[in-house]
């Protein structure tokens, strides 16, 4: 293969085109991504059921706290492969991958086997009740289901992007969003002779369009393009790639871990609220994630930039990078945010909801704004840093900020009676605490000491 990304040694335009050329496939992937869970909780609001749409927020939230704990392998492989292509070492960067998607399959088989019978009881804890818990079981047990393929695909995604390659990642989840979307509403709301199926429907469809993912991005990575691909004798354990896979995995997962329980208290915390208010906070989570993505997606230009540069012994071009994609996502994710402060309850009534609902909904929305510079430099600069081979200090930053979130999140909410307004300026702190934490990290400029 071709190096599919130049390393670019001035600053003028050509290293602005290959910020966006990283980051723009990765931010549409990402909008992609998200679109999945937007169209079910678009579908299922208009079946105007606030259980339903419990059902649907609270399945979707654990599996995404799960599956998200597998980022921290992604994040080892992407920064090994990244400086292992920057450094001119293909060898290395394929023993990676397979290493990890060896680890990522044997994962999902186990979560499989531990979800199925846990999903009613762990819902039930999370304080979902009656339909709203049979609903949601179905949703989660179909979610497990389709990981089998789908946590794969997120190791294989983060080798492409390691080596340069944003786009596939990005064509692969456009086709099977354009197809989940199109199952989904079928399969909700019945047509072509197929009955609707509500929210069993939206299992469904996402349990098939998850797997096929995956299996389209295990099919495209073993039939390979020149020096990046997968084969069988990749998938054989090595130790030595093991050990070094886990050295920068485990801070990851440990920041990973921290961040999920935070968000698993906080998330109690919305449901002890009502089932009305955790229908509107799904809603803002759906709108603030048009935010978060973009965000996303100048990490990941930034995680490759860095890692590249590092691995061909070039740290200044690593640290010039990193500052212009930083201003890159500064002013993308302010501009949203002034739109979210704006147009906050505009943007609920797309979903349907009852009038409380909505009106809930855009006040969370509105109050998310407060979260987009926070997210702007904690996703650049964390990507930069793990990038480099430094999973540290973005798990300490984000100790802190989920410290802040904890201690504030009940007051907020509950003592001083703000409701899901206190829920979401708990979450705005906790992403400014983290920030701050980072920046103080990155200038002390250890990350740059880093190789292949």
């Amino acid at each position: 293969m071709s190096r599919p990304l130049p390393l670019p040694d001035q600053t003028g335009p050509k290293l602005n085109r290959a910020i966006v050329a990283l980051a723009m496939p990765a931010v549409g992937e990402n909008l992609l991504l998200t679109a999945a869970t937007f169209a079910d909780t678009l579908l299922v609001g208009w079946l105007r059921s606030p259980a339903a749409l419990s059902a649907v927020a609270m399945a979707g939230f654990i599996n995404f706290i799960l599956t998200s704990l597998f980022a921290a392998v992604a994040v080892a492989c992407t920064s090994i492969v990244a400086r292992s292509w920057g450094a001119d070492n293909p060898l290395r960067a394929r023993a990676a991958l397979g290493q990890t998607v060896l680890f990522a399959f044997v994962c999902a088989v186990a979560l499989l086997g531990l979800g199925l019978p846990l999903a009613g009881p762990f819902l039930r804890l999370m304080g979902l009740s009656g339909e709203a818990l049979v609903l949601g079981s179905y949703y989660l047990q179909a979610l497990f289901w389709g990981n089998l393929l789908a946590l794969p695909g997120i190791v294989l995604y983060g080798g492409m992007r390691g080596t340069g390659d944003t786009r596939t990642p990005l064509l692969i989840t456009g086709f099977m969003n354009v197809v989940h979307i199109g199952l989904a509403y079928l399969l909700v709301f019945g047509g072509l002779g197929l009955a609707g199926m509500g929210v069993y429907g939206a299992a469904l469809a996402i349990l098939v369009t998850n797997a096929a993912a995956g299996l389209l991005a295990l099919l495209v990575t073993w039939r390979g393009r020149g020096e990046f691909f997968l084969r069988l004798r990749d998938l054989r354990p090595q130790r030595r790639m093991i050990s070094e896979i886990f050295l920068l995995a485990g801070p990851a997962l440990g920041e990973q871990v921290a961040f999920r329980i935070s968000q698993l208290i906080y998330m109690r915390c919305v449901s002890g609220l009502g089932e009305i208010v955790l229908a509107a906070h799904q809603i803002a989570l759906s709108v603030e994630s048009l935010a978060y993505m973009p965000g996303w997606g100048f990490g990941i230009a930034s995680t490759t930039l860095s890692g590249q540069y590092i691995g061909a012994k070039k740290p200044w071009m690593a640290e010039r990078s990193v500052w212009r994609t930083l201003v890159f996502s500064v002013t993308v994710l302010c501009s949203i945010g002034l739109l979210f402060l704006l147009l906050g309850r505009q943007m609920a009534t797309l979903f349907g909801g009852t009038p409380e609902v909505v009106i809930l909904a855009g006040i969370a929305i509105r109050w998310s704004a407060l979260e987009q510079p926070g997210l702007a430099v904690f996703n650049v600069l964390g990507g930069a840093l793990r990038g480099a081979g430094d999973t540290k200090s973005p798990m300490r930053a984000t100790f802190v900020g989920v410290l802040v979130r904890l201690a504030v999140v009940y007051p907020f909410a509950y003592t001083f009676g703000w409701g899901l307004a206190g829920i979401w300026l708990a979450s705005g702190l906790d992403w400014i605490a983290r920030a701050i934490v980072l920046l103080v990290y990155y200038r002390r400029g250890r990350w740059k000491a880093h190789g292949a």
